[in-house]
């Protein structure tokens, strides 16, 4: 990369290696925000699913869900929902 960079000024050659590293490192800690926004949204519809399944068996069964979070009552009652770790 520095005998195709010494065709331009020694100050904008730093420009040009310091302009690289700031968007290859922005690139990396993309990466990283991506998949903590993935697992947020994953942990959100995951709650969705506990939420429907709950209200499916407080038909049956009222006064279940006694005021808790969906996905923890039904860890209490013994009806898990699969996780799925890649």
């Amino acid at each position: 990369m520095n005998q195709l960079l010494r065709i331009f000024r020694p100050e904008v050659e730093v420009t040009i290696k310091v302009v690289f590293l700031v968007a290859l490192t922005s690139l990396y800690v993309l990466t990283f925000a991506w998949g903590y926004e993935g697992r947020q949204q994953a942990r959100q519809w995951r709650e969705v699913a506990c939420s429907y399944r709950l209200n499916e068996l407080e038909r049956t069964t009222p006064g279940l869900a006694g005021g808790r979070a969906a996905c923890a009552t039904l860890d209490r009652i013994g009806m898990r929902i699969a996780t799925r770790v890649q």
